[in-house]
């Protein structure tokens, strides 16, 4: 196998730099606020904390927010559903999913302004163990803990790559992308890790990347197919063994993320 010098990788969003939500500021909870966020375990954004489906066309995301404050979620073309937390900011909201999957928008009402979550929710249709939260310029969240191997592959139209997956705890990890070694992560102590690398930008044509994660004398192998979105719209697609989410960004662009 063949090794290359590693350099310091840049921070997520330098290196994801086609993607310009990395630039949105963060909202930060207003003064009049703050002490009451912070009793309630509160940081500034609704929560999810998980994510059920009791039947084919439905999922009930559960989380916490401000207490008493109104959530809202967003999904297909512009369709809303809004829930209300309780004293302690929990809540739970049921949704509509389909055959494909679900892809939402979480956020909160503050004195007239939005707070929204960290990313995008996507559900797997049936899967709901494999739901992630997809972040602009960052490889998307597992909201619990996976399997193991490579679990979540992200790419943008400039070729940043973004992998996320879970080994041993607090292993050293090969990540190698087409038979070199491109980054070197250590896992923390659940196991997961990220990193990010480069690829050659997407075309319109299929191309396949392999992706290899090595650690503690296993490795976990990935066949990934890369390529533009079709369009600049949410798509869900099925891939072999899992799925596609071309995804628009706050910021504008399509971020697309593999889920496995």
């Amino acid at each position: 196998m063949k090794k290359i010098a590693l350099k310091t990788l840049p921070l997520l969003c330098l290196t994801l730099a086609a993607l310009s939500a990395c630039d949105k500021p963060k909202v930060a909870p207003r003064p009049d606020h703050a002490a009451e966020l912070r009793a309630a375990g509160y940081t500034g954004a609704p929560v999810i904390t998980a994510v059920s489906q009791p039947s084919p066309g439905t999922v009930v995301v559960t989380g916490k927010a401000l207490p008493d404050g109104r959530v809202r979620f967003l999904y297909g073309q512009d369709r809303a559903v809004g829930v209300t937390a309780d004293s302690q900011g929990r809540f739970s909201a049921e949704l509509p999913i389909s055959g494909a999957g679900g892809l939402y928008d979480l956020s909160m009402e503050d004195s007239g302004a939005l707070l929204h979550a960290e990313g995008r929710l996507f559900v797997p249709a049936g899967q709901p163990a494999k739901a992630v939260l997809l972040r602009p310029g960052s490889p998307a969240a597992p909201l619990t803990p996976p399997g193991l191997g490579i679990v979540v592959v992200d790419y943008d139209s400039a070729g940043a790559l973004g992998v996320v997956g879970r080994v041993a705890p607090r292993a050293g990890i090969n990540l190698v992308v087409d038979s070199e070694v491109r980054a070197q992560p250590i896992s923390d102590p659940n196991g997961m890790y990220s990193a990010v690398t480069q690829i050659a930008p997407p075309t319109d044509n299929k191309a396949m990347v392999t992706v290899s994660a090595e650690a503690a004398g296993a490795e976990w192998k990935r066949a990934v197919p890369v390529s533009k979105p079709a369009a600049d719209q949410d798509a869900v697609t099925a891939i072999d063994g899992g799925w596609r989410v071309d995804w628009r960004m706050p910021g504008g662009g399509v971020q697309t993320t593999l889920v496995f």
